[in-house]
Protein backbone atom coordinates (compact mmCIF):
# COMPACT_ATOMS: atom_id res chain seq x y z
CA UNK A 1 0.00 0.00 0.00
CA UNK A 2 2.80 2.35 0.79
CA UNK A 3 4.45 1.67 -2.55
CA UNK A 4 1.19 2.35 -4.34
CA UNK A 5 0.88 5.75 -2.58
CA UNK A 6 4.37 6.71 -3.53
CA UNK A 7 3.66 5.89 -7.16
CA UNK A 8 0.56 8.11 -7.21
CA UNK A 9 2.47 10.96 -5.67
CA UNK A 10 5.18 10.76 -8.35
CA UNK A 11 2.55 10.68 -11.09
CA UNK A 12 0.83 13.78 -9.75
CA UNK A 13 4.14 15.64 -9.49
CA UNK A 14 5.06 14.74 -13.09
CA UNK A 15 1.73 15.94 -14.41
CA UNK A 16 2.07 19.19 -12.47
CA UNK A 17 5.48 19.81 -13.99
CA UNK A 18 4.19 19.12 -17.52
CA UNK A 19 1.24 21.50 -16.99
CA UNK A 20 3.54 24.22 -15.71
CA UNK A 21 5.86 23.77 -18.71
CA UNK A 22 2.94 23.88 -21.14
CA UNK A 23 1.55 26.97 -19.44
CA UNK A 24 4.95 28.68 -19.74
CA UNK A 25 5.20 27.92 -23.44
CA UNK A 26 1.68 29.18 -24.05
CA UNK A 27 2.40 32.34 -22.10
CA UNK A 28 5.59 32.91 -24.09
CA UNK A 29 3.77 32.47 -27.38
CA UNK A 30 0.97 34.79 -26.27
CA UNK A 31 3.40 37.52 -25.26
CA UNK A 32 5.26 37.14 -28.55
CA UNK A 33 2.05 37.50 -30.51
CA UNK A 34 1.11 40.57 -28.55
CA UNK A 35 4.54 42.09 -29.10
CA UNK A 36 4.39 41.33 -32.83
CA UNK A 37 0.99 43.04 -33.14
CA UNK A 38 2.33 46.15 -31.44
CA UNK A 39 5.55 46.40 -33.54
CA UNK A 40 5.67 49.52 -35.92
CA UNK A 41 6.20 48.52 -39.58
CA UNK A 42 8.17 51.23 -41.50
CA UNK A 43 6.80 52.70 -44.74
CA UNK A 44 8.37 51.60 -47.98
CA UNK A 45 7.76 53.03 -51.50
CA UNK A 46 7.27 49.99 -53.69
CA UNK A 47 6.97 51.87 -57.01
CA UNK A 48 6.79 55.37 -58.51
CA UNK A 49 5.02 56.23 -61.74
CA UNK A 50 5.77 59.45 -63.64
CA UNK A 51 5.79 60.52 -67.32
CA UNK A 52 9.20 60.40 -68.97
CA UNK A 53 8.46 63.56 -70.95
CA UNK A 54 5.97 66.43 -71.03
CA UNK A 55 5.43 69.60 -73.01
CA UNK A 56 5.37 72.95 -71.25
CA UNK A 57 2.02 73.60 -69.54
CA UNK A 58 0.96 69.98 -70.13
CA UNK A 59 -0.43 68.31 -66.99
CA UNK A 60 1.16 65.04 -65.91
CA UNK A 61 0.00 62.52 -63.28
CA UNK A 62 2.45 61.24 -60.64
CA UNK A 63 1.69 58.25 -58.35
CA UNK A 64 3.45 56.05 -55.77
CA UNK A 65 2.58 52.70 -54.19
CA UNK A 66 3.59 51.94 -50.59
CA UNK A 67 3.53 48.70 -48.55
CA UNK A 68 0.10 47.86 -47.18
CA UNK A 69 1.41 46.80 -43.74
CA UNK A 70 3.11 50.14 -43.04
CA UNK A 71 2.12 51.78 -39.77
CA UNK A 72 -0.69 54.23 -40.48
CA UNK A 73 -1.20 57.03 -41.17
CA UNK A 74 1.10 57.24 -44.20
CA UNK A 75 1.59 60.64 -45.90
CA UNK A 76 3.18 61.31 -49.29
CA UNK A 77 4.66 64.65 -50.39
CA UNK A 78 6.03 65.61 -53.81
CA UNK A 79 8.89 67.89 -54.86
CA UNK A 80 8.66 68.54 -58.60
CA UNK A 81 12.06 70.20 -58.95
CA UNK A 82 10.71 73.56 -60.14
CA UNK A 83 9.71 74.94 -56.73
CA UNK A 84 6.38 73.17 -57.16
CA UNK A 85 5.04 70.69 -54.60
CA UNK A 86 2.13 68.32 -54.07
CA UNK A 87 0.72 65.73 -51.69
CA UNK A 88 -1.06 62.41 -51.75
CA UNK A 89 -0.24 59.07 -53.32
CA UNK A 90 -1.42 60.58 -56.63
CA UNK A 91 -0.72 64.18 -57.68
CA UNK A 92 -0.77 66.25 -60.87
CA UNK A 93 1.63 68.95 -62.04
CA UNK A 94 2.60 71.00 -65.11
CA UNK A 95 5.90 72.74 -65.89
CA UNK A 96 6.09 76.24 -67.32
CA UNK A 97 9.65 76.08 -68.61
CA UNK A 98 11.46 73.44 -70.67
CA UNK A 99 14.22 71.45 -68.98
CA UNK A 100 14.99 68.25 -67.05
CA UNK A 101 13.33 67.96 -63.66
CA UNK A 102 14.06 65.44 -60.87
CA UNK A 103 10.67 64.67 -59.30
CA UNK A 104 10.90 63.21 -55.77
CA UNK A 105 8.18 61.49 -53.74
CA UNK A 106 8.67 61.11 -49.96
CA UNK A 107 6.45 58.78 -47.87
CA UNK A 108 6.38 59.02 -44.03
CA UNK A 109 4.47 57.43 -41.14
CA UNK A 110 4.36 57.70 -37.32
CA UNK A 111 4.85 61.47 -37.47
CA UNK A 112 7.97 61.22 -39.57
CA UNK A 113 9.76 58.53 -37.56
CA UNK A 114 9.81 56.30 -40.65
CA UNK A 115 10.25 57.55 -44.23
CA UNK A 116 11.22 56.48 -47.73
CA UNK A 117 11.87 58.50 -50.95
CA UNK A 118 12.03 57.72 -54.66
CA UNK A 119 12.79 59.98 -57.65
CA UNK A 120 12.00 60.04 -61.37
CA UNK A 121 13.42 62.22 -64.15
CA UNK A 122 10.98 64.17 -66.36
CA UNK A 123 12.16 65.94 -69.53
CA UNK A 124 10.01 68.97 -70.45
CA UNK A 125 10.10 70.57 -73.90
CA UNK A 126 8.21 73.33 -75.70
CA UNK A 127 5.31 72.15 -77.89
CA UNK A 128 6.10 71.87 -81.61
CA UNK A 129 5.48 75.01 -83.69
CA UNK A 130 4.29 74.47 -87.29
CA UNK A 131 5.70 76.69 -90.03
CA UNK A 132 3.77 79.96 -90.48
CA UNK A 133 4.27 82.94 -92.80
CA UNK A 134 3.58 86.09 -90.80
CA UNK A 135 4.38 88.52 -93.65
CA UNK A 136 6.37 88.92 -96.85
CA UNK A 137 8.06 92.09 -98.09
CA UNK A 138 9.77 93.41 -101.22
CA UNK A 139 12.62 95.93 -101.21
CA UNK A 140 10.85 97.86 -104.01
CA UNK A 141 7.11 97.73 -104.62
CA UNK A 142 7.34 99.50 -108.04
CA UNK A 143 10.54 98.25 -109.66
CA UNK A 144 11.48 98.53 -113.31
CA UNK A 145 12.85 95.86 -115.61
CA UNK A 146 16.43 96.57 -114.53
CA UNK A 147 15.86 96.76 -110.79
CA UNK A 148 16.82 93.76 -108.67
CA UNK A 149 14.22 93.16 -105.96
CA UNK A 150 15.04 91.44 -102.68
CA UNK A 151 12.23 89.49 -101.04
CA UNK A 152 12.13 88.76 -97.33
CA UNK A 153 9.65 87.05 -95.03
CA UNK A 154 8.81 86.90 -91.35
CA UNK A 155 8.33 83.21 -90.58
CA UNK A 156 7.56 81.30 -87.38
CA UNK A 157 8.11 77.59 -86.80
CA UNK A 158 10.55 75.02 -85.52
CA UNK A 159 13.66 74.52 -87.61
CA UNK A 160 14.34 73.37 -90.19
CA UNK A 161 11.91 75.42 -92.30
CA UNK A 162 11.92 75.08 -96.09
CA UNK A 163 11.10 78.00 -98.42
CA UNK A 164 9.52 77.90 -101.89
CA UNK A 165 9.17 81.29 -103.64
CA UNK A 166 7.28 81.83 -106.92
CA UNK A 167 7.73 85.19 -108.65
CA UNK A 168 4.84 84.91 -111.10
CA UNK A 169 7.06 84.95 -114.21
CA UNK A 170 8.22 81.31 -114.12
CA UNK A 171 11.01 82.33 -111.73
CA UNK A 172 11.39 80.59 -108.35
CA UNK A 173 13.76 80.22 -105.40
CA UNK A 174 14.26 78.12 -102.27
CA UNK A 175 16.28 80.79 -100.48
CA UNK A 176 14.94 82.44 -97.34
CA UNK A 177 15.68 85.89 -98.81
CA UNK A 178 16.03 85.69 -102.61
CA UNK A 179 16.73 88.41 -105.18
CA UNK A 180 14.96 88.59 -108.54
CA UNK A 181 14.84 90.85 -111.61
CA UNK A 182 11.74 90.93 -113.82
CA UNK A 183 12.44 91.03 -117.54
CA UNK A 184 9.06 92.37 -118.63
CA UNK A 185 6.67 94.93 -117.16
CA UNK A 186 3.37 93.88 -115.69
CA UNK A 187 1.53 92.98 -112.51
CA UNK A 188 2.95 89.90 -110.78
CA UNK A 189 1.71 87.76 -107.90
CA UNK A 190 4.57 86.77 -105.60
CA UNK A 191 3.90 83.74 -103.40
CA UNK A 192 5.81 81.97 -100.63
CA UNK A 193 5.19 78.48 -99.30
CA UNK A 194 6.94 77.39 -96.09
CA UNK A 195 6.90 74.03 -94.35
CA UNK A 196 8.46 72.03 -91.53
CA UNK A 197 7.71 68.61 -90.06
CA UNK A 198 4.77 70.02 -88.10
CA UNK A 199 2.90 71.89 -90.85
CA UNK A 200 2.94 74.33 -93.76
CA UNK A 201 1.64 77.80 -94.65
CA UNK A 202 1.61 80.23 -97.59
CA UNK A 203 1.17 83.92 -98.34
CA UNK A 204 1.20 86.08 -101.47
CA UNK A 205 1.58 89.71 -102.52
CA UNK A 206 1.16 91.76 -105.71
CA UNK A 207 3.97 93.67 -107.41
CA UNK A 208 3.79 96.13 -110.32
CA UNK A 209 6.83 96.21 -112.63
CA UNK A 210 7.52 99.08 -115.05
CA UNK A 211 9.77 99.33 -118.07
CA UNK A 212 13.18 100.75 -117.33
CA UNK A 213 13.54 104.39 -118.33
CA UNK A 214 16.61 106.57 -118.52
CA UNK A 215 16.73 109.64 -116.33
CA UNK A 216 16.24 111.91 -119.35
CA UNK A 217 12.73 110.56 -119.80
CA UNK A 218 11.61 112.42 -116.70
CA UNK A 219 13.15 115.66 -118.00
CA UNK A 220 11.27 115.80 -121.33
CA UNK A 221 8.35 118.20 -121.18
CA UNK A 222 7.31 118.69 -124.83
CA UNK A 223 7.23 116.69 -128.10
CA UNK A 224 7.08 117.96 -131.69
CA UNK A 225 3.77 118.84 -133.36
CA UNK A 226 2.71 117.50 -136.77
CA UNK A 227 1.27 120.04 -139.24
CA UNK A 228 -1.25 119.36 -142.02
CA UNK A 229 -2.33 120.96 -145.30
CA UNK A 230 -5.57 122.93 -145.47
CA UNK A 231 -8.62 120.64 -144.98
CA UNK A 232 -6.25 117.64 -145.03
CA UNK A 233 -5.57 114.80 -142.56
CA UNK A 234 -2.82 112.95 -144.42
CA UNK A 235 0.65 113.04 -142.89
CA UNK A 236 3.22 114.83 -145.04
CA UNK A 237 6.88 113.87 -145.14
CA UNK A 238 7.64 116.83 -142.93
CA UNK A 239 4.98 115.73 -140.40
CA UNK A 240 6.33 112.16 -140.39
CA UNK A 241 9.82 113.47 -139.75
CA UNK A 242 8.55 115.32 -136.66
CA UNK A 243 6.74 112.20 -135.46
CA UNK A 244 9.87 110.08 -135.99
CA UNK A 245 11.67 112.23 -133.44
CA UNK A 246 8.79 111.70 -131.03
CA UNK A 247 8.91 107.94 -131.70
CA UNK A 248 12.54 107.77 -130.64
CA UNK A 249 11.65 109.32 -127.30
CA UNK A 250 8.57 107.13 -126.82
CA UNK A 251 10.56 103.97 -127.57
CA UNK A 252 13.37 105.01 -125.22
CA UNK A 253 10.86 105.96 -122.53
CA UNK A 254 8.34 103.10 -122.41
CA UNK A 255 6.68 104.44 -119.25
CA UNK A 256 5.82 107.73 -120.91
CA UNK A 257 2.17 108.07 -122.00
CA UNK A 258 0.86 110.77 -124.32
CA UNK A 259 -2.28 112.66 -125.28
CA UNK A 260 -2.64 113.09 -129.05
CA UNK A 261 -4.71 116.26 -129.59
CA UNK A 262 -5.92 117.29 -133.07
CA UNK A 263 -6.81 120.89 -134.00
CA UNK A 264 -8.44 122.51 -137.09
CA UNK A 265 -7.96 126.09 -138.28
CA UNK A 266 -10.63 128.75 -138.75
CA UNK A 267 -12.24 128.45 -142.17
CA UNK A 268 -11.57 124.72 -142.57
CA UNK A 269 -14.50 122.45 -143.40
CA UNK A 270 -15.94 120.03 -140.82
CA UNK A 271 -13.62 121.35 -138.06
CA UNK A 272 -14.54 118.78 -135.39
CA UNK A 273 -14.38 115.77 -137.70
CA UNK A 274 -11.18 117.07 -139.28
CA UNK A 275 -9.46 117.53 -135.94
CA UNK A 276 -10.40 113.95 -134.98
CA UNK A 277 -9.15 112.54 -138.29
CA UNK A 278 -5.80 114.30 -137.84
CA UNK A 279 -5.43 112.95 -134.30
CA UNK A 280 -6.23 109.43 -135.45
CA UNK A 281 -3.67 109.67 -138.24
CA UNK A 282 -0.95 110.49 -135.73
CA UNK A 283 -2.10 107.73 -133.38
CA UNK A 284 -1.99 105.22 -136.25
CA UNK A 285 1.54 106.31 -137.14
CA UNK A 286 2.69 105.74 -133.54
CA UNK A 287 1.05 102.33 -133.22
CA UNK A 288 2.38 101.24 -136.63
CA UNK A 289 5.88 101.94 -135.29
CA UNK A 290 5.63 99.97 -132.06
CA UNK A 291 3.94 102.27 -129.53
CA UNK A 292 1.17 100.48 -127.62
CA UNK A 293 -2.28 101.99 -128.08
CA UNK A 294 -2.73 101.72 -124.30
CA UNK A 295 -0.16 104.52 -123.94
CA UNK A 296 -2.08 106.92 -126.16
CA UNK A 297 -5.18 109.01 -125.49
CA UNK A 298 -6.57 110.46 -128.75
CA UNK A 299 -8.93 113.43 -128.98
CA UNK A 300 -10.07 116.04 -131.54
CA UNK A 301 -10.63 119.52 -130.14
CA UNK A 302 -12.33 121.04 -133.20
CA UNK A 303 -11.61 124.61 -134.39
CA UNK A 304 -8.83 126.40 -132.52
CA UNK A 305 -9.21 129.89 -131.13
CA UNK A 306 -6.58 132.45 -130.27
CA UNK A 307 -2.92 132.38 -131.26
CA UNK A 308 -0.20 129.87 -130.41
CA UNK A 309 3.55 129.82 -130.81
CA UNK A 310 3.58 126.64 -132.91
CA UNK A 311 3.89 128.38 -136.27
CA UNK A 312 2.99 131.74 -137.77
CA UNK A 313 -0.18 132.20 -139.79
CA UNK A 314 -3.26 130.00 -139.97
CA UNK A 315 -1.12 126.92 -140.50
CA UNK A 316 -0.39 126.96 -136.78
CA UNK A 317 -3.95 125.71 -136.24
CA UNK A 318 -3.72 122.82 -138.70
CA UNK A 319 -1.83 120.52 -136.37
CA UNK A 320 -1.72 117.61 -133.93
CA UNK A 321 0.07 118.03 -130.59
CA UNK A 322 1.62 115.09 -128.72
CA UNK A 323 1.39 116.01 -125.02
CA UNK A 324 3.24 114.02 -122.34
CA UNK A 325 1.01 112.70 -119.55
CA UNK A 326 2.72 112.44 -116.16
Amino acid sequence: MQNRGNHLTKTRNLMARKFTSTLFVLSFLLVGAIMTGCRSVPVDILSISAPDSLQTNETGTFTVTTNDDAKQPVTVTWDFGDNGSGSGSASTHSFRQPGSYNVTATATNRKGKSSDAESSLVVVSNPPVPAEVVSIQASNMSPDTRTQVRFTATVNGDSPVTYAWSFGDDGSSTSASPEHTFEAPGDYTISLDVSNRYGSDSRSMNLSVQWYEAAICKEITELDAAFFSRNGSVLSDEAQASLDQNLQILNDCPNTNVRVEGVSAPGERRPQELSEDRARAVEQYYTDHGVSASRIVTVGTGRASGLTSKKEGLSQYRRVDTIIIR
